[in-house]
């Protein structure tokens, strides 16, 4: 909030009462015109490229599909999922090749960014941000529900015994869930695209499902695509082992 209280006079005056600010800062869904999205913006001192990507988004605002480029997530900063990730109170998330970001250790994460096409200038940056990403959700493991889903491909794609050891660690947990779909009991059809499924505590804010690309990032909200995959993910899981009892 920019170092400025939520009974703020002015943010307040801008965002129509001080109850609706308070719904803002507490991450309850309420619907904001365009012009006050941009006028928040600046008064809180917003980049001009995070409020360009705030309106842009707000444009979608009754759209039961939309997308984020990802180089509008690079240019201005801001990520539409990570600040839904700050609000769900559960995730479902099916890996076909890496390690989830949140489960990541720091090594692995340091590897898997020197192999990218990001500059070497950024990724102490990137791992600080994902680091912090991670603490925020382990935080909250007792009002969360973490659930992983991952071939086996993941855990013979640079997998370490530090990053084994990890996700075992954090599969103990009663709130953390971690399987694997063992190649050897497949092939399992329509597993094959990684994806995410976002649900929030408030029933009246519809659960996303999430797809990222290396050109953007796809949101759905409408009911079908989000049953459709929900029903994937828990066929899923019916068919996956334990990580306990994967044996590499």
């Amino acid at each position: 909030m920019a170092g400025k209280k939520v009974t703020d006079p002015e943010a307040a005056a801008i965002a129509g009462s001080t109850r609706t600010l308070k719904r803002l800062e507490n991450g309850v869904p309420t619907r904001l015109t365009y012009a006050v999205i941009g006028r928040l913006a600046r008064y809180y001192g917003a980049p001009d490229q995070i409020q360009f990507e705030l309106e842009r988004i707000w444009r979608y605002v009754n759209d039961d599909m939309w997308a984020q480029p990802s180089h509008a997530v690079e240019n201005s900063g801001w990520d539409a999922y990570m600040e839904f990730e700050r609000l769900a109170a559960g995730l479902d998330q099916f890996e076909t090749m890496y390690v989830p970001g949140p489960v990541q250790t720091e090594f692995y994460m340091r590897r898997l960014f020197e192999r990218s096409e990001v500059s070497r200038e950024r990724i102490p940056v990137l791992i600080e941000h994902r680091l912090a990403r991670q603490t925020e959700l382990l935080q909250k493991l007792g009002s969360i529900r973490l659930r992983y889903l991952l071939t086996e491909a993941v855990l013979k794609n640079g997998c370490d015994d530090e990053q084994l050891s990890r996700m075992l660690e954090l599969d103990e947990h009663p709130n953390v869930t971690i399987k694997v779909l063992e190649l050897a009991d497949g092939p399992y059809p329509l597993m094959d695209v990684p994806y995410s499924v976002l649900s929030f505590r408030n029933t009246e804010e519809p659960s996303i499902v999430y797809l990222e690309s290396p050109y953007e990032r796809r949101f759905y909200e409408n009911s079908d695509a989000v049953g459709k995959y929900h029903q994937i993910f828990e066929g899923g899981l019916r068919q996956a082992k334990s990580l306990k009892e994967f044996q590499r």
